[in-house]
């Protein structure tokens, strides 16, 4: 049991830490509804059931391994974080998001949860660090099914999050506080991304 809320406290320390997914939640959460926010927060979650399937037959380490690949995730990655940066700043810098009443941009569901899981997905980051999940905090020897069940957990405990985080943003009087600066938090959210696309871009393994 105490293994098990260690290994939880791990991913969720891991999850809390700013990043790429976080500043997507906090974007959604920001200009959309709710349910779209939850969508993106539960795309992320559901992008790490990729990384766990392909982490348990060991094509992390050849994807950390392979120059090329690792190449490829990085770029697309810094592209797709780079072309969201800049729509959030346009958003901004139109008007779109400046008003002042706190009711949300319509958005499609499926659109918001593929933000999300793409945003995650193609974190060249995230092979890196199942890696080090299966090295250092899974038992070493621990048999396949008790691996995945780890790689499972992992999934709920980070999707888990940035629901709660999602749900706090968009709590009535939450957005109501944010509204008053909306077009500011957009372009900031804006310049998050574009800064975490130069970063991916210039990252080496």
């Amino acid at each position: 049991m105490l293994e098990f809320l260690g290994v939880t406290l791990f991913i969720l320390l891991a999850a809390m830490a700013p990043g790429a997914d976080f500043a997507m939640v906090m974007r959604n959460s920001l200009l959309y509804s709710r349910q779209a926010a939850c969508c993106t927060a539960l795309g992320v979650g559901s992008s790490m059931l990729v990384h766990l399937s392909y982490s348990l037959f060991g094509l992390a380490m050849i994807i950390a391994q392979s120059a090329t690949l690792f190449a490829m995730v990085k770029y697309a990655g810094a592209a797709y974080l780079f072309w969201l940066g800049v729509q959030s700043l346009r958003a901004a810098s139109a008007g779109q998001d400046t008003c002042s009443h706190t009711a949300p941009r319509p958005t499609k569901m499926r659109t918001a949860f593929a933000q999300g899981f793409f945003c995650n997905l193609l974190n060249p980051k995230a092979p890196l660090f199942f890696l080090a999940f299966y090295s250092v905090v899974v038992p070493s020897g621990a048999s396949l099914e008790v691996r995945a069940l780890y790689g499972l957990e992992c999934a709920v405990v980070v999707g888990g999050w940035f629901v709660l985080l999602a749900l706090l943003v968009t709590h009535a009087p939450v957005r109501r506080v944010l509204a008053k600066a909306k077009a500011w938090i957009a372009r900031l959210l804006g310049g998050t991304m574009l800064y975490f696309a130069v970063r991916l871009a210039l990252l080496t393994r």
